[in-house]
């Protein structure tokens, strides 16, 4: 897209025009199209930008890694406490499903998946004896997002100027979506039972 700003700037000199007095001050004008204030929508190429930006940054030091079949996500976030975020992720459909697509050609996804385990693993409650419970779901969703945002904006790699800022809080949602969908993110209800 094209960077549409523009500036005009006079000399500093008032000048009065002879039609009806008017007095022209020096003064910078600018012009913005409606393009530059639009976000950017969430796009294949800006995932595996910002999918780069997150598997490079974030450490990981879980080495165990399986898929097992995700949980419905509306059943794992009722189960964790996270109905509230539930609104986000409904919202964020459509961002999910391109975050998706995106990871089936994404040449480390399983890190990825590795680093959004360890996230969880580092905001999740534990219980007395250090095992994992279920907490305030809601809440672990939006550090875990907060921490992405971060990872992202301040890599020296991210460009404020070509990815908007709407569209790395859309694209952590999706993320953090997605990690819930693979169960690296909150707890399965069927794990908790049959640990019970």
């Amino acid at each position: 897209m094209l960077n549409s700003a523009q500036s005009a700037t006079g000399n500093g000199n008032t000048q009065i025009n002879g039609d009806h007095d008017t007095v022209s001050y020096n003064q910078t004008i600018n012009y913005y199209s409606t393009a530059d204030m639009c976000p950017h929508r969430l796009t294949h190429s800006y995932i595996h930008e910002l999918l780069d930006i997150v598997n490079s940054s974030l450490p990981s030091e879980n080495d165990e890694y399986s898929l097992q079949d995700p949980a419905q996500i509306h059943e794992k976030l009722r189960f964790n406490n996270a109905l509230h975020h539930k609104m986000f992720i409904d919202e964020h459909a459509y961002d999910y499903a391109q975050v998706d697509r995106a990871m089936k050609d994404y040449p480390n996804s399983e890190d990825i998946v590795r680093r959004l385990r360890d996230l969880y693993l580092e905001v999740a409650n534990r219980d007395e004896d250090g095992n994992l419970s279920i907490g305030d779901g809601n809440s672990q969703l939006r550090k875990i997002e907060e921490i992405l945002r971060d990872t992202i904006i301040h890599d020296s790699k991210f460009d404020a100027d070509k990815i908007h800022s709407e569209t790395i809080d859309r694209f952590c949602i999706a993320l953090t979506t997605y990690g819930i969908s693979k169960c690296k993110i909150l707890e399965t209800p069927k794990e908790r039972h049959a640990a019970s």
